[in-house]
């Protein structure tokens, strides 16, 4: 007990003793501030008053030009191509093994579409060759970028909302 005592009482010195060399390393500006003078005081914040700025976003648009969707700045390869493809609740997009292609062990992969309405697989994106067994969502994000490259190919491209406001 007395240990835990005496410790702290030479943390306390040490302490007093930081304090009081701080103060006279540092220059004193009371020679400056009139003593009638009142003490500053602090300001307050007001949260409300400050306008809000808007969320950095970025309109989708089609090859001719047409608004597709509105997406946030970074948007993801999958949220670009799902916009970009109007894909429904009832869509389905996947990577599925291209069957009529093969090289020794390595498979060709592609980015698939299948339509609710339709039955037809169509492919997104070239074949992306791969072994069986390689991580399915490395081998997913891989063929979401070359459909996503396809896609600015085509036309498709992104542009920032704060320069699209419409004035008329």
């Amino acid at each position: 007990m007395q240990g835990l005592a005496s410790f702290d009482r030479w943390l306390t010195r040490r302490a007093a003793g930081h304090l009081s060399a701080a103060r006279t390393t540092q220059p004193s500006l009371r020679h400056l501030v009139p003593v009638t003078s009142p003490a500053p005081q602090p300001a307050t914040l007001s949260f409300t008053a400050q306008p809000a700025l808007p969320a950095q976003q970025q309109q989708l648009l089609s090859p001719t030009g047409e608004h597709l969707a509105t997406l946030p700045r970074g948007a993801s390869a999958a949220q670009v191509l799902r916009a970009a493809l109007g894909l429904k609740a009832g869509d389905w997009s996947g990577v599925l093994a291209d069957e009529g292609r093969s090289r020794g062990l390595q498979q060709a992969w592609r980015l698939a579409l299948l339509r609710q309405q339709g039955g037809a697989v169509q492919w997104l994106s070239e074949p992306l060759w791969a072994r069986p067994g390689q991580r399915p969502a490395q081998l997913q994000q891989a063929a979401q970028r070359l459909a996503l490259q396809a896609l600015w190919e085509q036309g498709f491209r992104l542009r920032d909302a704060a320069f699209a406001l419409d004035l008329h």
